[in-house]
């Protein structure tokens, strides 16, 4: 019998009350209370905690206002999420890393009504309460989770703990259980087209977009994305790594998890993401470029020191051998590598940027499949994926069911043009501001993504680059900053890397220049200890790289930087800044 790949919801509430029914007490969240305690929510503990909180949130009169959401990955945050939305509220999620100042404006740009906090913000909304007039209730989240006291009772003042909002919650629970008027409490009929999410872009508030996204854009994108991650079962287990605030992490790690009865372990944070895969085990993580390249050249640079280089490359084709008559031994042969990596991880899905195909290569020659995705912001975000049981090193996958996908070129004879896309999961515009909603939407109302690439062959989405990012070379050719840095990045002593256009001051044409941070450790290793040194290396390697790229993407002016880019917390290099 052919598995039936669809999945009946309309709302988020639909998601949450179906994965009770189905999963209820299996495990859903993992995460450490402290350093010597796990705690574990299931599936059933969650619907109920969410429930009481949807009550809380509509008593506060959140219905049709905003509500800030911002603080580190934690099960109180996702809850407020759904809490919110169940509610009639509209979610606002902020990047814990914004500068107080960003963050005062983002929220009065918002009007919001509320703010809930994780307990790292507390001094800053004291100190700010006058300069944020809009907001009637500060609410900080604490890190138990269903343990309250009698002390804990709902005091109706400006500050509020989220365990007295738990209280309060608790309470009409009950009357909502005990009620026999079904009207009483009737906060499940979900209108899914109105505004429901509000989504700050990254940029300064002042070029900033507010993304205004429905139920419906979301829970297209879950529906679009239950037959790609269709695998996975109440076995496997996610490691959320990036902020829930970015909507990639929040609809492939927190939200899709759901509709297979898979667990989400929480991680500790960014510095502790290696002791957490040792101790959670995951079978599947989602990924950002910058991370996968990590685990890429920190698996090979391990191989490199213990002298199993040769090796290593021996079992690749041996194992290549043996997958060409169907026999599949990655699992053995490569025991060591995925033992570093937890011993059951089975893939890895990354979006939000161009990856080297090499990765790709190498991870599904060691017997773990890596899947490429692409979308932004304005599409909920997913546009395309590459299906977890299928393998293609170079693309962003197909276009996803329910979304349709077309490209715009400038000239019949351009081989590429804007990725242009309509579908369900299309956001309603831009907040306050229909002018840039104008601006991005085509005369048949299709969204332009700002992306260049093309589609191949099997329907497969390939990305060019950003048209924002684009070099416009003397000759009058685009140069794409994205491909040229993939190049760049495969050098030894390179730890990241920015491709951009400068002018040269003697004939104003442009040239391309690479602004390079070096890996300190790997020139140290190397004999290289001083910028003299690490310059002539690298700059001799971008040589050598420039053959093997058209003459006019060549790169003329490396110039080395001492600091890391600056980047958003989903570990995007701010290019912007780069000058």
């Amino acid at each position: 019998m052919k598995k039936d790949l669809s999945i009946d919801i309309k709302s988020l509430y639909d998601m949450v009350d179906r994965s009770n029914r189905l999963f209820g007490e299996y495990t859903l969240y993992r995460f450490n209370q402290t350093k010597e305690e796990e705690t574990t929510v299931t599936y059933s503990e969650y619907y109920h905690y969410v429930r009481k909180l949807t009550l809380a949130m509509r008593e506060l009169g959140v219905k049709d206002q905003k509500v800030i959401l911002t603080g580190e990955t934690s099960v109180q945050w996702i809850a407020t999420y759904m809490a919110t939305v169940f509610a009639g509220g509209v979610i606002v999620p902020l990047d814990p890393g914004l500068l107080p100042d960003e963050m005062v404006n983002f929220i009065n740009l918002a009007e919001a009504k509320a703010v809930v906090y994780s307990s790292s913000f507390e001094n800053l909304f004291k100190e700010q309460e006058a300069n944020l007039p809009t907001v009637e209730k500060f609410i900080m989240t604490n890190k138990s989770l269903f343990t309250l006291t009698p002390e804990d009772e709902y005091i109706d003042e400006k500050f509020i703990s989220y365990r007295s909002l738990l209280t309060l919650g608790d309470k009409l629970y009950k009357e909502y259980n005990e009620s026999t008027d079904e009207n009483k409490f009737d906060f499940f009929d979900q209108d899914i087209e109105k505004l429901s999410v509000l989504l700050f872009t990254s940029g300064t508030t002042g070029t900033s977009k507010g993304v205004m996204l429905s139920q419906k854009n979301i829970v297209s994108v879950l529906k679009d994305i239950y037959p790609v991650f269709s695998p996975l079962t109440t076995d496997d287990l996610i490691l959320s790594v990036l902020p829930p605030h970015h909507t990639y992490e929040l609809a492939t790690t927190q939200l899709a998890p759901l509709m297979f009865g898979a667990t989400v372990a929480i991680s500790d944070g960014l510095k502790y993401v290696v002791r957490n895969i040792k101790q959670f085990k995951p079978t599947i993580m989602t990924l950002v470029p910058l991370f996968a390249s990590t685990f890429y050249k920190t698996i090979l640079k391990n191989v490199d020191k213990q002298g199993k280089t040769k090796k290593l490359k021996t079992g690749i084709k041996l194992s290549k051998f043996l997958m060409a008559f169907g026999i599949d031994k990655r699992k053995k042969l490569f025991k060591d590598l995925h033992e570093v990596l937890g011993g059951r991880l089975r893939f890895l899905v990354v979006g939000g940027a161009a990856l080297n195909p090499e990765i790709v290569t190498f991870f599904h020659n060691i017997g773990i499949q890596m899947s490429q995705g692409y979308g932004i912001t304005e599409c909920a975000p997913l546009i395309s994926v590459v299906p977890l049981d299928k393998y293609n090193a170079s693309s962003c996958g197909n276009p996803m069911n329910g979304v349709k996908v077309r490209i715009e070129k400038e000239r019949e004879e351009d081989s590429y043009g804007e990725i242009v896309v309509t579908g369900d999961n299309v956001m309603l515009g831009y907040y306050n501001r229909p002018d840039l909603t104008a601006e991005v939407m085509t005369e048949d109302g299709w969204f332009r993504t700002g992306d260049y690439g093309y589609i191949g062959k099997g329907d497969y989405i390939y990305i060019t680059g950003r048209k924002k990012n684009i070099i416009i070379a003397s000759n009058g050719k685009n140069v794409f900053p994205e491909e040229i840095e993939e190049y760049i990045e495969q050098i030894p002593y390179v730890e990241e890397v920015v491709v951009v256009g400068r002018e040269n001051d003697k004939t104003g044409d442009t040239v391309i220049a690479a602004v390079v941070v070096p890996n300190r450790e790997e020139c140290d290793e190397h004999g290289l200890h001083d910028d003299e040194t690490i310059y002539e290396a690298i700059n001799h390697a971008v040589h050598d790289m420039n053959q093997k790229l058209e003459s006019f993407k060549h790169v003329s002016v490396v110039e080395l930087r001492h600091e890391p880019f600056e980047k958003t917390p989903s570990r995007k290099i701010k290019r912007f800044l780069v000058k």
